[in-house]
């Protein structure tokens, strides 16, 4: 018989086929446009860790408020061992920097079948935090990964709604 944490992993690994088949069969659907449907989907993410929790992401610069979902990401779901915040704000451009992510597999049997990880929680909430909190719509750019680190590099771009 399995262990606890021998059945924690086979559920985990379960999760990510079942994610990364969704995602793979929605891109080959609807490609790039993608990123239209996965936008509620972050925003969903985003209300029920807030109703969860009982606390908003709070903050009024972009930083601030990545910083606090980093925070949240982080210490309240495990979801990641850390992130690295970097935003351009001259060209509006925002990196997260994931390490220790629990999606890791996902991301990297998407990319090594071509298809762009738009289903990466990190990602649409924070661009549905951002959007909610700052009125910036962010553009997707992309998910760099570095196998050596193990590491996402998620890249988007802000854009006012005004």
């Amino acid at each position: 018989m399995a262990t606890d944490e021998q059945k924690k992993a086979r559920m985990l690994h379960m999760y990510d086929l079942l994610v990364a088949g969704l995602a793979h069969g929605l891109y080959d659907l609807f490609g790039d446009a993608l990123v239209g449907i996965v936008e509620p989907i972050g925003e969903e993410l985003l209300e029920e860790m807030e109703r969860e929790l009982g606390l908003e992401i709070q903050g009024e610069s972009v930083e601030d408020i990545l910083t606090e979902l980093e925070r949240i990401l982080v210490d309240e779901y495990g979801l990641v061992k850390h992130i690295e915040i970097k935003y351009d704000e001259e060209n509006h451009e925002v990196d997260m920097i994931c390490e220790g992510c629990m999606l890791w597999k996902v991301t990297e049997s998407l990319t090594a079948q071509g298809v762009p990880p738009h289903t990466c929680a990190p990602m649409m909430m924070a661009m549905a935090a951002l959007r909610e909190r700052t009125g910036n719509k962010a553009k997707f750019v992309g998910i760099t990964q570095d196998l050596e680190k193990r590491t996402c590099d998620i890249d988007f771009h802000l854009f006012n709604l005004d």
